[in-house]
This record gives C-alpha cells, sequence and structure tokens, in this order.
C-alpha cells in the first residue's frame, strides 16, 4: 500500500494554508491601522453623577443576589450528594 495520496493531499493542504495566510496578511494591516489611529465605533452615554451611583448600586445588588443563590445551590446540591452516598454506603 502505498501512501502517495496522502503525502499529495498533506502538500495540498499545505499550500492552501500558506495562500491563506498571505491573503489576510491585507485585512491584518488594516486592524493595525484602525488601532494606531485610535479609532472607536462606541459611542457612550453620558450619565449624570447621580444616576450612575444608583446604576451602581443596582449592578452590585444584583451580584449580592446572584453570589447567595450560587451558594445556596451549592449547599442543597452537596446536601443532596452527601445523602445520595450516605444512602449507597450504609443502607444498601
Amino acid at each position: 500500500m502505498s501512501s502517495a495520496g496522502h503525502v499529495f493531499d498533506m502538500i495540498r493542504r499545505m499550500r492552501a494554508n500558506r495562500a491563506e495566510l498571505h491573503s489576510q496578511k491585507e485585512g491584518f494591516r488594516d486592524n493595525i491601522k484602525i488601532k494606531e489611529t485610535r479609532i472607536t465605533f462606541l459611542k457612550f452615554k453620558k450619565v449624570p453623577d447621580s444616576e450612575l451611583i444608583d446604576i451602581k448600586e443596582k449592578i452590585r445588588w444584583k451580584a449580592h443576589l446572584e453570589k447567595k443563590r450560587v451558594l445556596l445551590i451549592t449547599i442543597i446540591v452537596t446536601v443532596l450528594f452527601s445523602i445520595g452516598y450516605a444512602y449507597l454506603l450504609f443502607i444498601r
């Protein structure tokens, strides 16, 4: 059995990959130009300080509730796993 077909396929893939690298160079250069000129497409809203403080408090409160929820789920799963493990060890 010969592996000439596999070798030919490997060479063809290497050529295709090399051609792809060269074709993307121009796009890569364009990205570098955008970074050098510091062009940004984002538009930020201007928010008063009092409203910004309220927004931060809401975000912190949501994060606090999420942390509590994750802790509660972790405790419940751990207890259920422990009960199942104890059942398998001692009751069977």
